[in-house]
């Protein structure tokens, strides 16, 4: 088939083109808000191995295998995310406290090995939390992580209570006050 336009029907499709771009990029847009993880959402359950090769399993956290553990931080970050290195330091120095209280920390590197992990981690001088790795970013997807950091509370029943997207300046305060919330 050969299809000869003519001078007048070209603004209608050229209009009929941008009317239809424009809907595609609102259902995008909505359709990815509301894969978004939110607070009294169900955390996915996920698996990824640690620094030791040990898988570590959300679920052995939270439920009744949890009964133990109050409740997790589980932050996302990278070693190219300037915001990442400012707060995992301060996260680092509450591990003690938070896990005196059964309230395990979690970090995550997303989209990054072990190599990278370790060379900012060390540089920073992290070395408290559990550490682990989302090579391929499919742990944050289903938190959806659009941009780091990103920090999660999960209490034991596995519910979110709470997300922090992106580095806050009073960092220290709104951790502990956040891994309180935890503890009710």
């Amino acid at each position: 088939m050969n299809f000869t336009l003519t001078a007048g029907s070209i603004p209608y499709k050229i209009k009929a083109m941008k009317i239809t771009a424009l809907c595609l990029c609102f259902i995008i847009l909505f359709a990815s808000a509301s894969f978004a993880l939110n607070v009294n959402d169900s955390a996915p359950l996920f698996s990824l191995r640690d620094s030791s090769s040990k898988i570590f399993y959300l679920s052995d956290y939270t439920g009744v295998k949890g009964r133990n553990t109050k409740g997790l931080i589980i932050n996302f970050f990278a070693s190219h995310c300037e915001p990442c290195k400012h707060e995992l330091p301060v996260l680092n120095s509450l591990v003690d406290e938070f896990k005196s209280k059964g309230i395990k920390v979690v970090i995550i590197g997303y989209r990054e090995d072990f190599d990278k992990i370790f060379e900012m981690l060390n540089e920073i001088k992290v070395d408290k939390p559990i550490i682990l790795s989302d090579v391929y970013g499919k742990v944050g997807e289903k938190y959806g992580v659009k941009g780091l950091p990103m920090t999660i509370f999960i209490g034991a029943n596995g519910k979110v209570k709470d997300i922090i997207r992106g580095e806050l300046p009073n960092i220290e305060k709104v951790l502990r006050e956040k891994a309180g919330r935890l503890l009710r």
